[in-house]
């Protein structure tokens, strides 16, 4: 005897929790009911990633959702990136990582040690839904508009000058750094970093993280780098801009790095 499928929609006869249950329900369904909307439109989905390609150009959504603070209501939200193609080969070759090269679109997404996309704009969507196939195409549609935003957003500058404007610039050190190297600014990347670390006329350490992170980003901009045979200790997560201190993570906290951008 097969059991009753669980609710996906809140009514006021069950509690706070089991109202919410509902919410991240019925987002689940809606995520699997958007593959049928996006089939043959150049997006792809993983997970809760909603991504294309388009030729130098890298478009990925994250939907999320739960339900209203009186898990009355669900809701849905879209929050769409964007980012050059060529910025997670700079940071993979950066890290030693080059078997990420041959991996799918979808790593760019979902996966540890990508870089992040720049943040465009976020859709909040709490019609009411109770169709989780109607919900998807609402989640489709905020996609698109979304997309339309995203490359407007980078039409008419350099994608590094687009990290620099961006409201939460300083979260965002890595995908930076990246840009400038794609753009043929490799020196302004290196110098970038010095400028955060060796302040006072404190000289460049011939070892450590500080070390490990300029040493890999210059052996891609060389054009020498290769796959690394020692574990990862080094990141920028965050900090792009030069009046703010990029992260420098040590050994201890390898498995912290890893959870955090899975």
């Amino acid at each position: 005897m097969m059991k009753a499928p669980l609710p996906i929609i809140p009514t006021e006869a069950m509690t706070l929790f089991q109202r919410q249950q509902c919410g991240q329900r019925f987002k689940k369904e809606t995520l699997k009911a958007i593959n049928a909307h996006i089939k043959g439109t150049g997006w792809k989905r993983n997970s809760a990633w909603v991504f294309r390609v388009e030729e130098d150009w890298y478009l990925t959504a994250f939907v999320t959702g739960g339900t209203t603070s009186d898990g009355m209501v669900n809701i849905l939200k879209v929050e769409m990136g964007i980012k050059p193609m060529s910025v997670d080969p700079i940071n993979w070759r950066a890290k030693g990582l080059h078997g990420n090269l041959s991996k799918p679109p979808s790593f760019r997404s979902n996966a540890a040690w990508k870089v992040p996309a720049l943040p465009i704009g976020a859709r909040e969507l709490r019609a009411g839904f109770s169709d989780p196939h109607e919900a998807a195409g609402a989640v489709v549609a905020a996609i698109n508009d979304l997309a339309d935003e995203a490359r407007a957003a980078v039409a008419d500058a350099p994608f590094s000058q687009v990290v620099v404007a961006h409201p939460k610039a300083s979260r965002w050190a890595a995908l930076y750094c990246a840009a400038l190297i794609a753009e043929g600014r490799g020196c302004d990347a290196i110098a970038a970093i010095k400028a955060d670390y060796l302040k006072d006329g404190a000289q460049m350490p011939s070892e450590g993280p500080l070390f490990d992170i300029v040493a890999g980003y210059r052996a891609v901009i060389d054009d020498t780098d290769a796959p690394a045979s020692r574990a990862l200790i080094a990141d920028l997560p965050r900090v792009p801009e030069v009046d703010r201190r990029p992260i420098v993570q040590p050994p201890s906290l390898i498995g912290r790095i890893k959870r955090l951008w899975r």
